[in-house]
């Protein structure tokens, strides 16, 4: 299975814990956990450029090339973990990830609104 790259904003303490916690599970070294602040993250992932980074995580896979965000990812990072595919059909459930994208969605603006930081584009 091809590796999985991973945009994250550095800025959001939930981000930030997500992928410590994803870094600690990933035994197989098939995430590989990127900060969207690193100059470098563009030369390796191109397709990534003029997407709204800090509005949600953003995910490339490193084989077929795919970009996917938000709750669009959980399904991939699952894949990628071991003894996690057991959720894998529970993501599947029709509208759960887009329940859950609205969800996360709420929570950044609100976040933004909280910290005063500049928002993001919708």
């Amino acid at each position: 299975m091809p590796p999985l790259l991973l945009a994250y904003d550095p800025a959001c303490t939930l981000c930030c814990r997500m992928a410590l916690w994803l870094a600690r599970r990933d035994r197989q070294g098939l995430l590989y956990i990127v900060s969207l602040r690193d100059p470098d993250l563009l030369a390796w992932a191109p397709e990534l450029a003029g997407r709204p980074l800090e509005k949600e995580i953003h995910g490339l896979d490193l084989g077929t090339r795919e970009v996917r965000a938000g709750a669009d990812l959980l399904r991939p990072i699952i894949r990628r973990l071991p003894g996690w595919g057991w959720l894998s059909p529970l993501l599947g459930i029709p509208g759960l990830p887009a329940l859950l994208n609205r969800g996360y969605l709420r929570w950044s603006a609100w976040r933004f609104r909280r910290t005063g930081r500049q928002p993001w584009s919708p």
